[in-house]
This record gives structure tokens, sequence and C-alpha cells, in this order.
């Protein structure tokens, strides 16, 4: 036989305390659907945490790394262009020099002329030299040689030598540049040993050098653009889909099974908080007829 009860302060007590977890869930619930994330917290998930936090590290990392490859390729692009300006004024000086060796039919005055053209050449490639720069930092001048250690450009998501790639960008200087016997573009001026009045086969020789050299240096950076940096960006991409793909399936909120969480515990809380209702006043009504 039922009736009224006043020893109901347990029931009333496991009521609160199954209100007080429901409560719990629907505001977990609603910081998943706030915030779109499954973990906010150390406590709703450890390991998925610690999982996450390397996810994110090597997300950033990768950003980083597809960033500083983005740049080393405008810096070596600045850095050909120059060169391909020296290039042509090259090819034009060799010019100069192939007429000037025609001395039968070239009067001094003309080879002259011609000087006077290849003196300009030489100044504006060592003008180039000295301005072509990246944010500032000379490209041209030897800065970055092979003796100097190149341009070292961060490739990967650690800082480890594996993942760094060293550039070399020789000078194109005048008083650098030549066919490797110990002559070089600068003697080619007026009055050196090279000029066209004096040496016409010679100066020749240094053109011909020099754009070899310029060819291969510019074939150099484009190999390193086209094979390691380009490559380098489409591997990133590749990782970072893979990355962000594996954090949205640690880290993410499942929505749909968020929100019918969500409504399961709105549910449950109504139905706890009458519940909690009629056992405290079922106590209520016990009390009352004591006192009668």
């Amino acid at each position: 036989m039922s009736g009224l009860s006043i020893n109901s302060v347990s029931q009333s007590l496991s009521a609160a305390h199954l209100v007080q977890q429901t409560q719990a869930s629907l505001a977990n619930s609603l910081t998943q659907l706030s915030t779109g994330s499954r973990i906010n917290s150390a406590q709703d998930d450890p390991a998925g945490l610690i999982a996450q936090e390397w996810l994110r590290s090597e997300i950033t990392a990768g950003h980083a790394a597809m960033k500083n490859t983005r740049m080393a390729n405008s810096m070596l692009n600045v850095a050909e262009s120059g060169m391909r300006q020296i290039s042509n004024l090259l090819i034009e000086a060799k010019g100069l020099a192939v007429e000037a060796a025609n001395s039968g039919a070239m009067t001094p005055q003309m080879i002259e002329a011609n000087q006077l053209q290849m003196n300009a050449i030489l100044d504006s490639i060592d003008r180039f030299s000295a301005t072509t720069n990246w944010l500032g930092k000379p490209l041209l001048n030897g800065t970055l040689s092979s003796e100097n250690g190149g341009a070292l450009f961060q490739l990967g998501q650690d800082v480890v030598s594996s993942q760094q790639v060293s550039v070399p960008i020789e000078s194109t200087q005048t008083s650098r540049v030549g066919n490797g016997g110990g002559n070089v573009l600068m003697q080619l001026r007026s009055g050196g040993s090279a000029s066209l009045a004096t040496n016409p086969m010679l100066a020749d020789s240094i053109l011909s050098a020099a754009i070899s050299q310029i060819a291969v240096q510019r074939g150099e950076i484009g190999a390193v653009q086209r094979y390691t940096l380009d490559s380098n960006i489409n591997t990133l991409q590749d990782s970072l889909v893979s990355l962000s793909a594996a954090k949205s399936i640690i880290s993410d909120a499942d929505y749909a099974v968020t929100v019918s969480n969500s409504i399961r515990d709105r549910i449950l809380l109504q139905s706890g908080i009458q519940t909690l209702g009629l056992i405290n006043q079922n106590r209520n009504n016990a009390a009352s007829l004591l006192d009668s």
C-alpha cells in the first residue's frame, strides 16, 4: 500500500544529483555548439587534447613553412631578374667585341665609340650588382656567395638541417666575373688589357665566359625553384590537408550528435526538475499532516 512518506530525503538528493548531472551535460553540449569544438578543456578528453595540440603545432608550422617557401621563391625571382638584365647586357657587349675585331674595316673612331658603349655596359652591370636586393638585402654583390654560405631557406616544419636548403648566389660584379684565368670583365674598360682597342680577342673570351657563368647560375636558381621550392609547396599543401582533417576528426564537435544531446538534456532537465518538485511536495504534505 502506497502513501505519504517523510523518509524521502535520499530520493530528493538523488533527484537533485541527477538534475545537476543533466545541467552539466547540457552546459557541455551548449559549449560545443558555441565553439564548434569537442575539446574545450583538458578534462573533456585528455588524450585527445594531447593529439589536438600536436596537430595544431604541426599545422601552424606548416603554414609558416609554406610562407617561407613562397618568400624564398620571390627572392630568387628578384635575383634571377637582375641576372637576366646583366645577361642581356653581356650579349650586347659581345657584339661590340666582335665588331671591334674587324679592324680592317673599322676606324679607330668607330672602335672608340664601341668602347664608350662597353664602358656604359660595364657600369650598368656593376649598378645591377649593387642595387638588386630583396627587402634591402643585396643579392648579387657576393654576400650570398658559396664562400659565405649562400642564402639559407627554412622549408620544413622543424628547424633541422634536413629541412633547410642553401642556395649560393655568386657575385656578378665586373671585378669577379670572367674566364677563370684571372681575367675579369673590368679589364674591358678603356685602357684595360682587354679593351676593344687593345685586345678584342681577349675581350670576346672574357665575355663568352661571363655569359656562360651567368646562364649557369640562372639555370641553377631555376632548378631550385622548380624542383625544390615548387615541389615543397605541393608537399606542404598535401600535408596541411591531411593534418587539418585529422584535427577535425579529433577536436571538432559533431553538430548532429551535439544538438541531439542538447535536446535530450533539456527534456531530462525539465523532467528532473518536475520530479524533484513532486518529491519535495510529497515531503511537505507529510509534514503538514504531522502538524495537524
